[in-house]
């Protein structure tokens, strides 16, 4: 099992209140040519919410020991 296959907790958790209570009216998704989504939820009252996930490339890397069958990590960087 690599090291970089654990799963891993949000960093950052954004709480979106003012939608709280509020009624959907319409949901929608979308994607977009550069391979993001979209959710877009219209409420009854006239406002909407959009919400866009684009993708991005993360670098991980790390000097490992195998020991035991495990990995052991020794030093790793662009974490």
């Amino acid at each position: 099992m690599s090291l970089f296959t654990e799963k891993r907790v949000a960093d950052t958790l954004i709480e979106c209140a003012e939608v709280t209570g509020k009624t959907v009216h319409r949901l929608r998704l979308a994607t977009s040519d550069s391979g993001g989504q979209e959710l877009h939820l219209e409420f009854t009252d006239g406002t909407a919410f959009s919400l866009t996930v684009e993708p991005s490339t993360v670098l991980k890397a790390a000097l490992i020991r195998q020991s035991e069958g495990r990995e052991i990590a020794l030093r790793t960087y662009a974490d």
